[in-house]
């Protein structure tokens, strides 16, 4: 009888080791690599390298930032839905994914290719316009010459479709004014026709606008937050300046959708304890972004709240691409 409860026990050990996965062991065990769908230099690719340093900190592992920009973000996301499901190539997936599936065919299934891993944080979206124009000099004066000339003032956007494109639409409508859209192939070339005075206004992040606006280049007339941010204390909430609006930029970790679950809950905890120490979210608050750090379940919630909130939009504004 000893013999047998002892045969039993073993066998009950090795099913136990040929159900555990592979994947169950210590994550990673060698280099991962982390795409930014986006250019460098932009708000994504800034908090996507110092969450890769961190990650990098805690795993004792490298943490390559690899920037595969293009299609709105698709480019990249579309490499890591359909690379290996091993937690070992990661996506800094930011809002834009929520949103376009409502505006054209996707070259992966969001819903099965990509796993929400851990939502890093969100920045208040913040209106800009160009330092050339003294008459827009405030919210309240440009409101009223985009009432007393509809359609003469033009906002850039990264693109047709982009969530800047559409936040300027919805405000442009909660607002009671017409701006007329000028789409451009990324941020960057938009923010270089702001400063130029090209264009009069334009939706963009406090990290990658900063600069232009302590240079005097570009003034910051309001921020679609439910509060003002700490670092631009001066700069009035769309509400406080008359327009109840409020939109926001997100950022968080993505994986294969196939990705063993142990892996994604390993790979969750870390990123989440990484937005979380103090020492890093004060880098992080420092950006303007807001830290988060969610786990799998909590991204995916949020994930699908936004998907559905675009969708509405999208089918409210009639908006579609060419």
């Amino acid at each position: 009888m000893t013999r047998l409860r002892t045969l039993i026990a073993a066998f009950a050990f090795a099913v136990a080791c040929i159900a555990t996965p592979a994947a169950a062991a210590t994550f990673p065990e060698r280099p991962v690599k982390l795409v930014v769908p986006f250019a460098p230099g932009a708000t994504t690719d800034i908090l996507a390298r110092l969450t890769a340093e961190k990650l990098a900190e805690r795993w004792k592992q490298p943490v390559v930032v690899e920037n595969k920009a293009g299609a709105g973000s698709l480019i990249g996301a579309d490499f890591v839905a359909k690379s290996a499901a091993d937690g070992y190539t990661l996506l800094f997936g930011s809002e834009s994914l929520s949103l376009l599936p409502h505006l054209q065919q996707m070259p992966f299934d969001w819903r099965s290719d990509l796993v929400r891993v851990s939502l890093t944080g969100t920045l208040p979206i913040l209106l800009t316009a160009t330092g050339k124009r003294p008459d827009l000099g405030s919210f309240a004066e440009l409101i009223a010459y985009a009432k007393a000339n509809p359609g003469k003032l033009n906002y850039g956007s990264p693109g047709n479709g982009t969530v800047h494109h559409l936040t300027m639409e919805l405000f442009a409508q909660a607002a009671g004014i017409k701006l007329t859209h000028v789409p451009y192939k990324g941020a960057g070339p938009a923010l270089q026709d702001l400063v130029a005075g090209t264009i009069e206004l334009m939706p963009g992040a406090e990290p990658s606008a900063k600069g232009q606006i302590q240079a005097g280049n570009v003034r910051a007339l309001a921020v679609f937050a439910p509060e003002r941010i700490p670092g631009l204390p001066n700069v009035p909430t769309a509400r406080e300046a008359g327009v109840a609006f409020e939109e926001q930029f997100w950022w968080g970790v993505m994986a294969p959708g196939k990705t063993p679950p142990e892996i994604v809950r390993q790979i969750a905890e870390t990123a989440a304890a990484v937005v979380k120490d103090p020492e890093t979210a004060k880098r992080i608050v420092a950006l303007g972004v807001t830290p988060v750090g969610s786990s799998a379940a909590q991204f995916e919630q949020f994930f699908v709240e936004q998907n559905t909130k675009w969708g509405r939009i999208v089918k409210s504004l009639d908006i579609k691409l060419e």
